[in-house]
Order: C-alpha cells, then sequence, then structure tokens
C-alpha cells in the first residue's frame, strides 16, 4: 500500500507525511500478511517526521507527552495517543 497507518480498536489511522499528523480513514482493504509488514514498517517510518517544520526534540517531545497520557488510560491509548500527538503538533506549529 505504501502507507502508514495505525489500527486502534474499530478505528484506522492513516499517517500524512505533508503534515506529520495522523487522521481517521476507512478500513483500508489489504491482505493479513501485509497488514504485519505494514505495523512494523509504520514504527520505523514514524521515528521521523518530514514537512512539520519542527526540530526531533520537539517531535520526540510530542511522542512522550503523548505516551505518557496514552498510559493513563490503557483500555484507549492508542486512541489518546494520536489525539494528544496531533494535538502537540499542532499546538507547536502554531
Amino acid at each position: 500500500m505504501g502507507k502508514t497507518y495505525w489500527h486502534s480498536g474499530d478505528n484506522f489511522y492513516q499517517f500524512n507525511e505533508q503534515t506529520g499528523m495522523f487522521y481517521q480513514v476507512p478500513q483500508p482493504t489489504v491482505q493479513a500478511h501485509k497488514d504485519r509488514l505494514s505495523n512494523a514498517h509504520m514504527y520505523q517510518r514514524s521515528q521521523t517526521v518530514p514537512a512539520t517544520n519542527l526540530t526531533p526534540d520537539q517531535i520526540e517531545g510530542c511522542r512522550n507527552a503523548a505516551a505518557d497520557k496514552s498510559n493513563e488510560v490503557p483500555n484507549r491509548g492508542s486512541n489518546v495517543y494520536i489525539q494528544e500527538y496531533n494535538k502537540c503538533v499542532t499546538d507547536l506549529q502554531q
């Protein structure tokens, strides 16, 4: 597929390299073995965020803050992580 997705519960999120943020999308149609490869690839690709005009330290700060908040609510941690990460990136871009 060539795109980076995050799956949480029944929701799918696509990483947009232009904005450096995740957006909710309909479920992609792929084969199961490609899903596993895509998820492994997603982690590697998410380590750099192009086109955000933010420093690597700022991106790392957003990731850490989002992880801290998502750990507080384990039952919805993935959703919280994406929401908090996107909010942090948006706030820093303003």
